[in-house]
């Protein structure tokens, strides 16, 4: 068996051995280090430490040892930092961001398929943190209109959820409500497309 390559050749090593374009591995290995980062930052808010933050970060990413300690280093030092800062952490007023864009672009597409005629379903954007998600949830027109009376609420996908940003109120078959905790309160209720 080859042996592993060096991370600065990494991405031409996939290149060759895949038959699949340099650049498209090169965007693709950075939104998996993106999504790692994510994990580790979402166990650290979520008051993990130590050897079970270290351990989970393994099981969840798939990353040996010493990258996982890489992992969890720098979000530590990120909330630290953020403690001193602001009541609301950066990271928090961040991905609130991308929420809001998604509810954003959901309340459009509600706009468009609303008919005269009685319930019906909604396809959506799952409005989660990951600015990277694109996929879709299922929800009925009545059940998104309940949903927006609440700026603070937000339709996910199960599994989606941010247990550091944001509370599950609601379960569903296909998707889940959230509501954000109070550190964004203000910045989703400016941002708010019904208010």
């Amino acid at each position: 068996m080859e042996p592993k390559p060096a991370d600065g050749e990494l991405t031409s090593w996939l290149a060759d051995h895949t038959d699949t374009d340099a650049d498209q591995i090169a965007a693709e290995l950075e939104v998996g280090a993106r999504r790692r980062a994510f994990v580790a930052g979402e166990l650290v808010e979520a008051g993990f430490e130590g050897a079970e933050l270290l351990e989970l970060v393994i099981q969840l990413t798939g990353v040996e040892r010493v990258e996982a300690q890489a992992l969890v280093a720098a979000p530590s030092e990120l909330v630290r930092e953020e403690a001193r800062e602001t009541p609301a952490p950066l990271r928090d007023r961040a991905l609130a961001k991308n929420e809001i864009l998604f509810r954003r672009l959901n309340e459009r597409l509600a706009s468009a398929e609303r008919s005269g005629s009685g319930p019906h379903a909604l396809d959506l954007l799952c409005e989660c943190s990951d600015r990277d998600c694109l996929k879709v949830l299922t929800i009925e027109s009545a059940e998104y209109d309940w949903l927006r009376q609440d700026p603070h609420r937000f339709a996910v996908l199960p599994g989606h959820e941010a247990p550091a940003l944001e509370d599950v109120i609601e379960r569903h078959d296909g998707f889940v409500i959230v509501e954000k905790h109070a550190e964004t309160h203000e910045q989703v209720e400016a941002a708010d497309p019904r208010s």
